[in-house]
């Protein structure tokens, strides 16, 4: 099973592939009104361990059309060394809202772990 590994208190990056349903990429990513990536302890947790929205480290079509850059800082990745889960929403409208499946190592995955950096 793929997992998004994060050293505890470091930078982390990850540029994300937005496809449709028919593995089409999304090339009008500039047009959504919120992007949001959140992980949480649990999927029925009610709040965030971390919030990226667009703008604030969530950057749209970047590195290319139909990418986003999701940036994680330090102060973002000091959290207990474990797994949690992770999510990604795009909303263009009210009624066009899509849960995007995360890949890490072309594997579709929920799993966001925070691991001990080797210098401490």
């Amino acid at each position: 099973m793929s997992k998004w590994k994060v050293k505890r208190g470091n930078t982390a990056i990850q540029d994300i592939e937005i496809q449709d349903k028919d593995g089409v990429t999304v090339t009008n990513l500039n047009e959504a009104t919120e992007i949001k990536f959140q992980v949480k302890e649990s999927k029925t947790a009610l709040y965030s361990k971390i919030e990226k929205t667009k703008g604030d480290g969530i950057e749209v079509d970047v590195p290319n059309t139909g990418w986003l850059r999701l940036t994680l800082l330090p102060e973002d990745t000091i959290l207990v060394i474990k797994e949690y889960v992770m999510a990604l929403q795009i909303k263009w409208t009210a009624d066009e809202i899509w849960e995007i499946d995360l890949e890490i190592n072309d594997e579709v995955t929920d799993v966001f772990e925070i691991v001990q950096d080797i210098i401490t």
